[in-house]
């Protein structure tokens, strides 16, 4: 896959990777770090002899996405981030993409400013390999060209927390969880009713604001939010290829938000939630190197859940069922115009719509032993309508069904160790019955604070409906398409030292990926399943926290991401991306903060040419500040891009120059 991003798909592509041995020159860095790892847990002996046993305070209660219920953050075997509310409220992170761009092993492609086109990868895969959840349903819209979620509209607003769990996950969710799984969870409401409003406006007229009202009533909880964003946004066509004097227009924004999580406690036993989530949205975009003032992208996503959860016999045995909807309507609408190189009308339309099923349950059988195991059932449908010059009536339509049968055991033997082992069937209408399954371990050794995981597992995507009812007579759809497969592997060391007030960790990852789909050649008539890859590499993470008014952060990620079969990079993946922040609190009421992302080696294909190029490396430096007023007005700014560096990402595309933002929040 080549990587690049459409309007109705996102960006993809096969990931390939080097290997070898430590004293053997054919072995890579990354190969090395292998032998490295069982070091750093006895080097770190002498340093933690007092080591703290208290909870972290930094750290999550619990972690809901590796098992699909809650569980100890020292019990989860596989690699995850967790970024609550009050860190995205604290470094004023508006949208889901600014958080992930922050986490380790993830890299964020944006075509322009706020609210274009963005992929999202997780450790090399293709941006379709990676489940995106929220609350539990799947936001993926079966009529775009490949599955993949287009983050471009997604705020932060609402959220109790951002999950993001690394590696093939298929075992527990099925189809999609290759590279990993993200899980966007709403804050649930508790307590007296309160709530809060704010807005911002930036240097550039971009605007952000939010309200939300939520609390309990005896039995009954809610919590109801809106929030809206409006940006100009310039033009996302680089400077080189207008000429001076040229045309350039503005690409405005906007995007309103409504959800709601409401509670209700039939019994001591048994709970109901329902949730909601809309967002209407409109932008207008540029084709690649070329401005077009009359393409506009529309957008209105739906999103529910009902769901029953329950806590019988001492909590022995916890079962959940829900029911998710979710339909995505997009209408691209682009008017000729002198400026647009292809003076012609297109007006599409695509509506996806997924309808789904969930029985799951958590039995403790003993302290030692638990049992995770459920059934899943997935319906969703796909229709678009193309009129163009090319196309004079266009259409397409498409279903398909999917029920997958789960179950994983958890087992802790001794103290300090956990063993999960899981397998999944999954029965397609489509293209028959897929196996996937999952074993990981991790322990934790209190003395030291040194916790040691490792794990495997399998995974598998279904083909898009549109790869499979897509309209020709190019690159059109193919009915007998098959899934496409993943296999991985990490090993890692966690490490905590000085009563945790320094947490350090370092994961090795390899991937490899197969039967992935592609417009083939020679007559690039059909989609086809023909391509391999492969993904390796490491993630170190290290945070400081010596003083309750100081905090740092250090992340960094290596990663190398082939095509197998053309040996060749895959785009659009960063080999080395470092992230840095930190923040300081030098009054009670008064916080400041400062973030460093430094993107180095990376391919991409070059929008004049065509030919695979290097972009130049580049660093974005955020600044942050806030101050209580008093303790329910507060007043706070921030810088973005404050180098003013101009790049882009990908390329021929620019991003977001310099600007500022002022704005004020009020809480009761």
């Amino acid at each position: 896959m080549d990587g690049t991003i459409q309007r109705d798909g996102q960006p993809s592509g096969d990931a390939p990777c080097a290997c070898s041995v430590l004293g053997d020159p054919s072995m890579t860095p990354i190969r090395r770090i292998l032998f490295v790892l069982p070091f750093l847990a006895s080097l770190a002996a002498p340093l933690t002899a007092q080591a703290q046993t208290e909870p972290d305070a930094m750290m999550p209660a619990t972690v809901v996405t590796a098992d699909r219920f809650p569980t100890d953050p020292s019990k989860v075997t596989a690699s995850y981030t967790v970024v609550m509310q009050e860190e995205m409220q604290r470094r004023q992170l508006r949208t889901a993409a600014e958080v992930l761009k922050t986490v380790p092993g993830v890299s964020v492609q944006q075509s322009g400013g706020v609210g274009t086109l963005t992929s999202v990868f997780v450790r090399g895969s293709n941006a379709n390999h990676v489940l995106v959840l929220i609350d539990g349903v799947n936001v993926s819209d079966p009529s775009s060209g490949s599955g993949a979620v287009d983050f471009g509209n997604f705020l932060t607003e609402n959220l109790d927390r951002i999950e993001v769990v690394r590696g093939p996950m298929s075992t527990m969710y099925g189809s999609q969880a290759m590279g990993g799984v993200i899980n966007m969870v709403t804050k649930a409401g508790k307590g007296p009713m309160n709530g809060a409003a704010f807005t911002e406006l930036g240097t550039r007229l971009t605007s952000n604001s939010g309200a939300y009202v939520r609390g309990s009533v005896g039995r009954f909880n809610y919590n109801l939010t809106a929030a809206g964003t409006f940006s100009p946004n310039d033009t996302p066509v680089p400077a080189r290829f207008t000429p001076n004097g040229g045309y350039v227009d503005i690409d405005p924004y906007r995007n309103i938000t409504l959800a709601a999580r409401l509670g209700f406690e039939i019994n001591d036993n048994t709970q109901f939630n329902w949730y909601g989530r809309y967002i209407d949205s409109k932008v207008n975009y540029d084709q690649v190197g070329q401005e077009d003032p009359n393409a506009n992208g529309y957008s209105s996503q739906f999103y529910t859940r009902g769901e029953l959860e329950g806590s019988y016999f001492d909590g022995r045995w916890k079962p959940v069922v829900g029911v998710n909807y979710s339909t995505i309507t997009r209408h691209d609408l682009d008017y000729a115009s002198v400026q647009n190189p292809f003076p012609f009308n297109t007006d599409s339309w695509f509506n996806g719509r997924r309808l789904q099923a969930d029985f799951k349950n958590l039995v403790k059988i003993i302290d030692q032993v638990e049992v995770i195991g459920g059934i899943d059932y997935d319906r969703q449908w796909a229709y678009t309508n193309t009129v163009g010059p090319f196309t004079p009536y266009t259409q397409a339509w498409g279903t398909m069904a999917q029920t997958g049968i789960y179950g994983q055991l958890r087992l802790n033997p001794f103290d300090g160790f956990n063993l999960n082992v899981g397998g999944r069937i999954d029965m397609n209408d489509m293209f028959g019955t897929v196996g996937t399954w999952r074993a990981g371990a991790s322990y934790l050794w209190a003395p030291t604070d040194t916790k040691i995981k490792a794990s495997y597992g399998t995974a598998f995507k279904a083909p898009a409906l549109i790869e499979m009812f897509g309209p020709g007579p190019f690159c059109g759809g193919n009915p007998n398409l098959q899934p496409e497969y993943s296999r991985g592997y990490e090993v890692g060391v966690e490490q905590g030292i000085f009563d945790r007030k320094v947490k350090a960790g370092i994961t090795y990852f390899f991937n490899t990926y197969s039967n992935l789909i592609q417009c083939a050649p020679p007559t690039f008539a059909l989609m086809q399943n023909v391509a391999n890859a492969q993904t390796e590499g490491f993630e170190v993470t290290l945070q400081i926290s010596p003083l309750k008014w100081f905090d740092l952060h250090f992340d960094y990620t290596h990663l190398i991401a082939r095509n197998v079969d053309a040996n060749q990079p895959l785009v659009r993946r960063p080999g080395d991306t470092f992230n840095i922040r930190a923040e300081v609190r030098p009054w009670e009421n008064t916080l400041f903060g400062i973030g460093v992302l430094q993107v180095n080696s990376r391919t991409d294909i070059n929008a004049t040419t065509g030919a695979f190029m290097t972009p130049a490396p580049y660093t974005l430096v955020r600044i942050t500040a806030q101050y209580d007023v008093i303790p329910s007005v507060q007043l706070f700014a921030r810088a973005e891009n404050v180098l003013d560096r101009v790049y882009e990402e990908p390329e021929g595309y620019q991003a977001p120059y310099f600007q500022a933002f002022f704005g004020v929040k009020a809480k009761f």
